[in-house]
C-alpha cells in the first residue's frame, strides 16, 4: 500500500490509503518468466509452487492472486516459450530462404542445445498436465497456426528454387516435420538415445533427402549435421 494522503471530512483530518497499482499482466509474466528461469537452473523437479514463491521472495499463497492453479502458471509459461521461440527463428532465419531457413528454424525448435533442451521440459510438462479442451488458445497457435504453416512456406520455397523436386510433398513434409519436433522434445525428457542432436538430424535428413537435389542438400547441409 501506498502511504495515504490526508483528507479532512466533517472537520475530520482522516487518512485516506491509495492502493498500490500493479499491472496483473506483467506480473503474470514476471512469475512465468521466473519459472522459465528456475526450470533452466535446477531442473523440472525443483521448479515447485514453494521453490517458485521463494525465488520471487513471496509466499506461496501470493502466487494465486494472479493465478488461479499452477495448470496456469504452466500455461502462461508455455505461451513465453513459443514467443521465445518464435523471437530466436526470426532472428537465425532472417532473410534467408528454402532449406537453409528451415533448417535454422529446425535449430530453434528441436532440443539440440541448453536453451531449447530446458523449453521441451516446460513444453511436455504442459502437455501433461493440461486437459485437451482447456487452453485452446495456446494449444492452436503453438501446434498448427504457427510454426507448420512456416515450415509449408520454406518447404514451398525449396520447390521454387530447385532445392526440391518438383513432385516434392510439401504439406505432407510440413507436417511431418512438425510431429518429428513434437516427438524430439519427448525423446529428450525421456532421455532417450534418439534425442542425440547427430539421431535428431538423422530423422530430419531421412525424410527430406528423398525429395532433395543436389543443391538443396548443399544449401541444407544436413549430411554434416547428421553425421
Amino acid at each position: 500500500m501506498q502511504r495515504g494522503r490526508f483528507e479532512r471530512a466533517g472537520g475530520v483530518r482522516q487518512n485516506r490509503l491509495v492502493p498500490k497499482i500493479v499491472d496483473r499482466d506483467a506480473r503474470r509474466r514476471e512469475i512465468a518468466q521466473t519459472y522459465l528461469a528456475l526450470v533452466a537452473k535446477e531442473g523440472m523437479e525443483a521448479a515447485t509452487t514453494r521453490r517458485l514463491a521463494q525465488e520471487l521472495g513471496v509466499a506461496s499463497g501470493a502466487l494465486w492472486h494472479y493465478f488461479s492453479n499452477f495448470d496456469e502458471v504452466l500455461e502462461q509459461a508455455f505461451a513465453q516459450v513459443v514467443e521465445h521461440t518464435t523471437s530466436r527463428i526470426a532472428e537465425h532465419v532472417a532473410d534467408r530462404t528454402g532449406l537453409a531457413a528451415l533448417v535454422r528454424m529446425l535449430e530453434q525448435i528441436h532440443p539440440l542445445d541448453k536453451t531449447t533442451q530446458d523449453e521441451a521440459l516446460v513444453v511436455v510438462n504442459f502437455w501433461g498436465r493440461v486437459t485437451a479442451h482447456r487452453h485452446q488458445r495456446v494449444r492452436d497457435a503453438f501446434v498448427e497456426r504457427l510454426w507448420q504453416d512456416e515450415y509449408r512456406v520454406h518447404l514451398d520455397q525449396a520447390v521454387d528454387a530447385a532445392e526440391l523436386h518438383p513432385d516434392a510433398p510439401t504439406d505432407a513434409l510440413a507436417d511431418a516435420l512438425l510431429v518429428v519436433a513434437l516427438g524430439q522434445q519427448v525423446t529428450y525428457v525421456l532421455d532417450a538415445p534418439l534425442s542425440e542432436p547427430a539421431a535428431q538430424w538423422r530423422v530430419v535428413h531421412a525424410l527430406l533427402d528423398p525429395w532433395m537435389t543436389d543443391k538443396g542438400r548443399a544449401a541444407a547441409g544436413l549430411s554434416r549435421d547428421a553425421g
